[in-house]
């Protein structure tokens, strides 16, 4: 009978020590999904541009995340975190253009936290830019309906730093500011918006520095950023992106949002982008803005947003109109308790000819579908109408 407790007591021994040392080790994340009916028209009729109306299946950004902390005293932190998608878990965790979702595919670093000084961290994560000016106007965020992000309709500088280190303040009276730098380690020849490789001017390098800051007081905040990428140009034809030294891309940002006692939300964003040529033409310069307004009843929200990306100044006489896009969103959300919600969104973007702005996370394409080559044709016009069901942990 001795044996017997003693044997029990080593085997709950053996099994407790591990989950007692990483006591500080958290899971996180949610898993979301959503049926809609989507389609993209607007070019040529009949063109086979167009994405016929279907009804899809889509993961709107499902993740998990573990992180955790080890106190070294004196008010001093090291962190971690490694975050990876589910990156279309619906569709056996392969998307459209052929990706599959593999380790610390989102923020995953290792810092250094004190209460006085900030944060600092090393590896792979937002930029200040994009992490600090956001402050609540992202209302339809994971969804087919969210309009933020680089080949979208507003805040087109956001993104994810590989081998970058950045810091964070505390938070002094409701001020917080931001500095985030990425290397560039493949230091590539220049290579010409039309493909054209040459080493005029000898290596690129296209490092990227971002700086933003916002203050928050009560319901009201406001948020400021920029963001430069150096040695990237492009060209007055088309405003495609390539490296070539001495050419940056620099992107300003003001925003601003309060939420009212009454449970109203209203906010606005504001950014301005100028691209160096790789021409001998003027650098091409091109705004766009959001509005967001949100509306609390009860366990429901209401949600509606108006985006537009402006026309692209410098481009070829008269093409430039032809690249502008606008983004409606209309929604409402219902949580079913503190980490369940229903949701419901209606969206449509409307591309002009030269224009291509597409669904921030399940993007449609219109040509070379299942490859790394996928894309969506300048000109059509994606629409989606869904619901969806988010749980969180």
């Amino acid at each position: 009978m001795m044996q017997k407790k003693s044997l029990a007591a080593l085997v709950a021994t053996l099994f407790a020590v591990p989950f007692a040392a990483h006591a500080d080790v958290t899971i996180y994340g949610f898993i979301s999904s959503s049926i809609e009916s989507t389609k993209a028209t607007g070019a040529t009729a009949g063109s086979a541009s167009d994405y016929k109306s279907r009804t899809r299946v889509v993961d709107d950004n499902s993740r998990i995340g573990f992180k955790g902390f080890e106190d070294l005293g004196n008010g001093n932190k090291a962190i971690w975190q490694v975050e990876q998608s589910l990156k279309y878990f619906e569709n056996g965790g392969t998307n459209d253009k052929g990706e599959t979702a593999t380790f610390a595919t989102r923020n995953s670093f290792v810092g250094l936290d004190n209460a006085s000084f900030g944060k600092v961290i090393v590896g792979y994560n937002d930029t200040a830019y994009k992490s600090m000016t956001n402050i609540g106007l992202n209302l339809f965020g994971d969804s087919t309906a969210e309009n933020n992000g680089s080949s979208q309709v507003y805040s087109r500088a956001e993104t994810r730093l590989k081998n970058s280190v950045h810091y964070f303040s505390p938070n002094w009276s409701g001020f917080q500011v931001g500095v985030s730098y990425g290397v560039d380690e493949a230091r590539l020849n220049n290579v010409k918006a039309d493909g054209t490789v040459t080493n005029t001017n000898g290596q690129t390098n296209t490092s990227r520095i971002s700086l933003a800051g916002n203050y928050t007081n009560g319901g009201l905040q406001v948020a400021a950023g920029w963001d430069r990428q150096y040695d990237r140009g492009v060209s007055n034809a088309s405003g495609a992106a390539a490296n070539w030294a001495g050419k940056n891309v620099d992107f300003y940002k003001l925003a601003t949002s309060y939420k009212f006692a009454t449970g109203t939300f209203v906010g606005a964003g504001y950014e301005f982008g100028r691209f160096g040529s790789s021409t001998s033409g003027a650098d091409l310069k091109q705004d766009d803005w959001t509005l967001s307004v949100g509306q609390d009843i009860g366990a429901a929200t209401l949600k509606l947003e108006y985006s537009s990306l402006g026309r692209l100044k410098g481009a070829t006489a008269g093409t430039e109109d032809n690249y502008k896009a606008h983004q409606w969103a209309l929604g409402a959300d219902y949580n079913l308790s503190k980490s369940t919600k229903l949701f419901g969104y209606y969206t449509k973007i409307t591309n002009k000819s030269a224009q291509n702005a597409n669904f921030a996370n399940t993007s449609i394409y219109t040509s070379g579908v299942g490859g790394s080559s996928a894309a969506l044709a300048a000109g059509v016009d994606p629409q989606a109408f869904g619901v969806g069901l988010k749980v969180a942990f």
